[in-house]
């Protein structure tokens, strides 16, 4: 299959109030986010990819390697392999796709390994 609409991909809480979908390809991954507010997506790193991030809905904080930023609708991110992000929410939903390259396996729903990103300080 090379297609798909979100409303066929499971929903997984994977932290409190943030929804990830997650589709993947054989090199890369999307995930569609979904923030409820109160979120916090502690500061990690993936060692293992870079990131994207493509804001569609609502507004979040958003500190990459200690730079802080307000990222809003119409909004695009990049996080470098190696830099440590995390984020929160601001207020009602926020909506954003995200793009991992290589893909990010351990993001799929059925995952049976250790779950990224860890907290910084935290292996995974």
């Amino acid at each position: 299959m090379y297609a798909c609409s979100w409303s066929e991909v499971p929903v997984v809480e994977g932290l409190p109030n943030n929804f990830r979908q997650a589709v993947a390809g054989r090199e890369m991954s999307v995930n569609r986010i979904r923030w409820t507010h109160p979120t916090e997506l502690p500061f990690h790193v993936h060692d293992d990819a870079e990131q994207a991030i493509v804001m569609l809905e609502g507004r979040i904080e958003f500190t990459i390697d200690e730079v802080d930023m307000v990222l809003s609708a119409g909004d695009v991110a990049f996080v470098s392999r190696g830099a440590v992000h995390g984020g929160r929410s601001i207020e009602g939903d926020a909506v954003f796709v995200e793009v991992f390259t290589p893909l990010k396996v351990d993001l799929l729903p059925g995952f049976l390994g250790t779950p990224n990103p860890a907290p910084q300080g935290e292996s995974a």
